[in-house]
């Protein structure tokens, strides 16, 4: 899983003291210890696809911080070189045309009521498709 690849890469990135790396690595380790040591924490539910939704949400935090810099002229170079560490462990979101064949395959009646139930399934295939973008596809089926 990304967690034994993540740990391997604190150690290289030690090695050759690349500060901003190390940086990045572990804060994306320690989202997963808190997630882990969080209540009513289940084994099984961590896996791959929780690992990407984790390292998305930190995405999606850094990105939103990089736009509040911008807005009040601060220097945000280093959150962006930040940002392209983060982005090397997030895999390539799919296409909308992929998202819709997956939903065509699942059996699954494409309405909003079923969302839930496409967008585990979608998921489960490809875990770097976010709920927007599954909601799009939804939206062009109807």
């Amino acid at each position: 899983m990304l967690h034994n690849e993540i740990n391997k890469h604190i150690a290289a990135a030690m090695k050759s003291r690349d500060a901003n790396r190390l940086y990045v690595l572990k804060m994306i380790k320690a989202k997963f210890l808190e997630f882990q040591t969080s209540k009513g924490f289940n084994p099984d539910e961590f896996n791959e696809a929780k690992e990407i939704s984790l390292i998305q949400k930190m995405e999606k935090s850094w990105n939103e911080e990089a736009e509040l810099f911008d807005k009040a002229g601060r220097d945000t170079s280093e959150l962006k070189a930040r940002l392209a560490i983060l982005s090397e462990y997030l895999p390539k979101e799919p296409e909308l045309g992929d998202i819709v064949a997956m939903i065509k395959e699942s059996g699954i009646e494409p309405q909003m009521k079923n969302m839930r139930a496409i967008l585990a399934h979608v998921q489960a295939q490809c875990p770097a498709a976010t709920g927007k973008l599954v909601s799009q596809a939804l939206k062009q089926l109807q």
